[in-house]
């Protein structure tokens, strides 16, 4: 009954509703290029992919390049907490991935499939960045990364997987219930998704974010991409068990423990098939630690690079 009160009140507010999400995105972008990140553009495929670079601030002999990529809906923006910081050593990339922020698409295409990003991925590392570099990726971004290294492990130092998505479960079964919720047709629906991704959020922030929220979802690269993984086969789409454990480069896990968007099991699936790889498991935060818990994910990425240095330069010497 008081929800009920409450969005009634808020009615009034859609506009601001409407405009949150690009608000915070727009005030992210600016915090970013104050800080001295540039903004870029690279052709792949004759396709504008835009970019964000920050060059490191006192680059180190064991330097090396970190790749950050988003997931579903989101933007390249969802790493602007940790950016700045993680580039006072490393040279930093964060993609905008075709027809999410502002990358194109090809002419006459709604959505890229996995495959196909991947495929712009892989140009962009051998053109943008140049040379081997550490990878990270949140949701389809980690999925996105665990493709990339079996595509161009000589390109790939590692890999950091944050609440990613593929996990196979009980196949196109268990995506069935992440599909429908996705598409958020009411601001139910809205108000459960923000649950399900954020560890804790306050009520009032459930309603004036609700409709920006079910606008991103309802974009039409997302809903087309989902409608295509939903109907592909689950073989070919999903990652398979043989995917992480004979992965050709080393991988780490952080993952925020109430993730309630992916579904159950999805922890599982990574902890049991990459055993023995770095871990952090945040409490109280969901399914976008970089966003929640910046702090801690930028200590686990250094800490995952300075790993990665010491195994280079092991092999170096033998």
């Amino acid at each position: 009954m008081l929800s009920a009160r409450i969005e009634r009140l808020l009615s009034v507010g859609t506009p601001i509703s409407r405009a949150m999400v690009p608000l915070i995105n727009g005030l992210a972008r600016q915090r970013l290029l104050r800080g001295g990140v540039e903004q870029r553009e690279v052709r792949i495929n004759g396709i504008p992919i835009n970019y964000y670079y920050k060059a490191p601030v006192q680059a180190a002999a064991d330097t090396f390049p970190i790749v950050l990529i988003h997931g579903i809906a989101d933007n390249a923006l969802t790493w602007s907490f940790i950016m700045g910081a993680l580039a006072r050593k490393y040279p930093v990339y964060a993609i905008d991935l075709p027809g999410y922020g502002f990358s194109s698409l090809p002419p006459g295409r709604s959505y890229m499939t996995l495959d196909e990003m991947r495929d712009i991925l892989e140009v962009f590392m051998k053109t943008a960045v140049g040379e081997p570099a550490m990878v990270a990726g949140n949701s389809m971004g980690g999925w996105l990364s665990v493709k990339l290294a079996w595509q161009i492990p000589a390109q790939i130092l590692g890999i950091v997987l944050l609440d990613a998505g593929g996990a196979p479960l009980q196949g196109r079964d268990s995506w069935v219930p992440f599909g429908e919720t996705i598409g958020i047709p009411d601001m139910k629906t809205a108000r459960l998704v923000f649950r399900q991704m954020f560890g804790g959020i306050p009520a009032p922030m459930l309603y004036l974010g609700q409709h920006s929220l079910q606008e991103l979802f309802q974009r039409r690269v997302v809903r087309e991409f989902v409608a295509n993984m939903m109907s592909a086969d689950p073989e070919r789409e999903l990652l398979r068990a043989a995917d992480l454990r004979a992965l050709p480069v080393p991988a780490g896990i952080v993952w925020g423990l109430n993730d309630n968007f992916l579904p159950k099991g999805s922890l599982d699936f990574f902890r049991d098939n990459l055993p023995g790889a770095p871990t952090m498991l945040l409490k109280r935060c969901g399914h976008l630690p970089q966003r929640e818990r910046p702090v801690a994910v930028l200590h686990f990425l250094r800490m995952f690079a300075a790993q990665l240095a010491a195994r280079r330069a092991n092999s170096t010497l033998v």
